[in-house]
């Protein structure tokens, strides 16, 4: 497995939503493309608060670039 924090450039953050439904989440992706922001997404469980069962939610970072950068290829 890879590191990708070694081989990527450094991004600032802009803001960080904690979403509870992926409809949400798939908002924020669209509205990051059309800006040319970068996202990085992460998903988690937490316990209900009533009852035992589990909920996921969704934490997504607007970044002002990409985390992932790919190296041009050399000519």
């Amino acid at each position: 497995m890879t590191d990708l924090d070694e081989t990527t450039l450094p991004t600032d953050l802009i803001a960080t939503h904690y979403l509870t439904s992926i409809d949400e989440v798939t908002e924020h992706l669209r509205a990051a493309n059309q800006l040319g922001l970068g996202v990085r997404v992460r998903s988690y469980l937490e316990a209900e608060e009533e009852g035992e069962g589990l909920v996921e939610h969704w934490e997504v970072e607007l970044l002002t670039s990409s985390p992932v950068s790919e190296e041009e290829p050399a000519e």
